[in-house]
């Protein structure tokens, strides 16, 4: 790609005539063809379609950042490539000058509504897509150009004779829905490996691009018109159940709502104010004030309230909390459904709180807690627990109450892993079995429908993005759930979920399994608004273990004092190291490298030598049953080349014990389900599971007493975790009548010695 912008090069019109376009700057760059190409037929597409030319333009922003993320190795790219995931990374967000992403979101919500609406669409609408587009791809030149002048947008060269009705609906949802050549993004980010790292240097010798910047006129036009995407998106038809400038008779005088939102008998449900809120959100606020109250004397019953300021939304519900940012327009179907409950909420009521749910005191405290909170308007709860002490239950426990409290109506409980998904699903169907439940990672038919829904935060993200109702609309608008339930909370998740968590207007509850002063957990607490060390609710270990529902163990450190000796102490990591550590997951990372001598320890796992003496010495001191065979034991490996070796080792030494003694499993086992299942059972032959990040967290087997760190770890919260798969009572846990006592954790990566912890 050459450093320096041709001269434009015009089209020939029908009758070969030049025909100037506002997107020729493009075409002096080879790589920019396809972006050229979309950009100047949606210019054309304005003469004869403004739904079409909407959709091309909205096409053409996600070919630039998907062009600028294969072709810039300053960009990180996501684990997911979906686009809605590439607008949003970290390092192209911070990028964008002022303004840019008001511009972005307003072509790609209204190109999303023409496709899944099928709207029609004014020549002003279109206009100012042409605009912003020509915006977008005028910046993205300035990064990348070694000589580039920015010119002015010129309506005079778009086309006459548009029309604003989408007459091919279906036609243009099939363009919307059309696959990018090139397939994934990564594979052709390593092709032009180089390419991509001259380019990024000279994206920062160029300012990132700072020769363009984002007219504060064209900013507000945008934000401006917003609302009305934003509101089609949530399923409002204007003059419909949404109208503007609505007069309505109040204290002797006549009013005008800005913005009106009724129920389908057409009687209030919000309204929005925006002129007064152009001044101050204060004055914004102050006027919807005014008009509910006069929709209250007229209609006995007082509106929900919603602030326009600069593109920004905030809600009120006068009766329960203050004046909150949210992400956009609620649905007709969620502001009546918390009308209603608005209604019935009662928080002096006592819920019934279901032994069979929360069979625990501490688990029953912890729901009370969680109830009283809500009830006190807090929006961010966090309950810390150790491992094996039934977060699932009290997550069940609390949805249980708050939904009896009518507090709720739909909740979404989110897990970093499918499995743990699947398995939060599956015990809630047995603990809740009257409420409508849906897994998004499998059967999402009912979708709609379901009270809680299960999924991780990346199918969740997508869901937002695609799923539709009957009408076209969005699914998943930002009042769709009450209650987001946070599986495990620490600190690597807020950096993938942040966007997701801050879309939802919803109470958020998080678990974690970490003490509330462990290092790190102040990130956590600082995200949950509470002061550090002080959540909802506590249950340590050491209570757990005094109650007698947790085990303590014993230790036995097999490191080798040279190789293994940590470089680095939890402890010691900066906050930034810290959430590195645990947004890797693993031990293969950045942190490693500084930790220690990755090839050495590396040798030394992978060792034939030291894998048969790490299994005669599980042999020789593992806990065994009152019949003499060795009890439940996990093996953690660091990879699946590792888990086989071990496996194959072992049966080549005892081949006694019969070949389904040991298993290997990774997320690739192809009877995973089954090989997991038959470990958790007594009676069949699978006794050492050798687990490669399948059994590390939320797996309940309390007849575990084996343990076997045969990994570095770096992340506390996994460590945690992997040690909780001992920790859990079980009676009659070999089958002679004797309740487990301990569990045995054998250690040969000094991982006790990096948490700093002590046996």
């Amino acid at each position: 790609m050459s450093g320096k912008m041709l001269p434009p090069q015009p089209e020939q019109g029908k009758n070969g005539e030049d025909m100037a376009s506002n997107f020729d700057f493009l075409l002096g760059q080879k790589d920019y063809k396809a972006i050229a190409k979309v950009a100047m037929e949606a210019e054309r597409q304005f003469g004869a379609s403004y739904p079409k030319c909407v959709i091309l333009a909205e096409r053409a922003v996600k070919l630039a950042v998907r062009w600028m993320f294969t072709h810039d190795a300053g960009l990180a790219l996501p684990y997911r490539e979906a686009v809605a995931r590439l607008i949003h990374e970290p390092t192209l967000k911070k990028l964008r000058p002022e303004g840019m992403d008001s511009l972005v979101h307003y072509i790609l919500h209204l190109g999303n509504i023409v496709a899944y609406r099928g709207l029609d669409v004014s020549r002003e609408a279109a206009v100012l897509a042409l605009r912003g587009l020509h915006a977008a791809l005028s910046w993205m030149a300035a990064c990348y150009a070694a000589d580039f002048s920015p010119r002015p947008f010129d309506e005079r060269l778009l086309p006459k004779g548009g029309k604003e009705a989408n007459a091919e609906p279906l036609k243009l949802l099939e363009i919307y829905k059309e696959p990018f050549e090139g397939g994934a993004l990564l594979p052709q980010r390593k092709k032009n490996r180089e390419l991509a790292r001259q380019l990024a240097e000279l994206r920062q010798k160029n300012r990132n691009g700072s020769a363009v910047t984002v007219s504060a006129d064209l900013v507000a036009e945008c934000r401006g018109r917003y609302l009305l995407v934003d509101g089609a998106q949530a399923g409002w038809t204007l003059d419909k159940d949404c109208f503007m400038n609505k007069e309505i008779e109040g204290a002797g005088k006549s009013l005008t709502v800005d913005i009106l939102f009724a129920d389908e008998a057409g009687k209030p449900l919000a309204v929005m104010a925006v002129k007064a809120a152009a001044h101050s959100a204060e004055d914004g606020l102050s006027q919807a004030k005014e008009w509910a109250t006069a929709i209250e004397k007229l209609h006995g019953e007082r509106p929900f309230i919603f602030v326009l300021r600069e593109g920004k939304c905030w809600f009120l519900n006068e009766r329960r909390g203050v004046l909150r940012r949210v992400h956009g327009c609620f649905s007709r179907t969620d502001l009546e459904r918390r009308m209603s409950f608005r209604r019935s909420y009662d928080p002096e009521s006592h819920p019934d709180l279901s032994g069979d749910i929360v069979n625990r005191p501490y688990q029953q405290e912890a729901v009370w807690h969680i109830c009283e909170d809500v009830h006190k308007g807090m929006r961010r709860l966090l309950v810390s627990t150790p491992p094996g002490t039934g977060k699932t239950r009290m997550a069940a426990g609390a949805i249980e109450a708050l939904l009896q409290q009518k507090a709720i109506g739909k909740a979404l409980y989110l897990a970093d892993r499918e499995e743990l998904v699947h398995q939060a699903c599956a015990q809630f169907r047995m603990l809740l079995p009257d409420a409508k439940l849906v897994d998004l990672l499998g059967d999402v038919r009912e979708e709609a429908q379901a009270d809680i829904a299960f999924a991780t935060a990346t199918v969740m993200m997508d869901a937002v993005n695609e799923s539709r109702t009957e009408t076209g609309a969005r699914l998943y608008d930002p009042a769709h759930f009450d209650l987001v339930v946070i599986d495990e909370s620490h600190p690597s998740i807020y950096e993938d979920h942040f966007i997701l968590l801050n879309y939802f207007d919803a109470i958020l509850l998080g678990f974690s399994s970490l003490a509330p002063m462990a290092p790190g957990e102040e990130d956590v607490y600082r995200f949950y608004d509470l002061a550090p060390g002080e959540p909802t609710f506590a249950y340590s270990l050491a209570e757990a273990r005094r109650d007698g529902w947790l085990v303590d163990f014993t230790l036995r450190d097999e490191a080798p004092e040279g190789i293994m000796k940590p470089h680095l102490h939890y402890t010691d990591l900066t906050a930034e190291q810290r959430t590195i550590a645990e947004m890797e997951y693993s031990d293969t990372g950045v942190i490693a490298s500084k930790d220690f001598d990755v090839p050495a320890v590396n040798n030394w796992l992978f060792s034939e030598e030291k894998i048969q003496a790490m299994l005669e010495n599980l042999l020789q001191h593992g806990i065994r049953r009152q019949d003499g065979k060795l009890g439940k034991t996990i093996i953690f490996a660091k990879n699946s080349l590792q888990a086989k070796a071990i496996a194959f080792i072992f049966q080549r030494l005892h081949p006694e014990y019969g070949a389904d003694f040991i298993r290997a499993l990774d997320a690739r086992t192809p009877d995973l389900a089954e090989a997991v299942e038959a470990f958790t059972l007594p009676d069949e032959q699978l006794t050492i599971a050798v687990s490669v990040d399948v059994l590390d967290t939320g797996f309940d087997m309390p007849s575990v007493v084996n343990l076997v760190f045969f990994r570095k770890v770096h992340s506390l919260s996994k460590f945690s975790q992997m040690l909780g798969r001992g920790m859990r009572f079980c009676a009659d846990w070999d089958g002679s009548g004797r309740d487990k006592e301990e569990f045995l954790v054998i250690d040969y990566c000094k991982n006790f010695a990096f948490f700093d912890m002590e046996k």
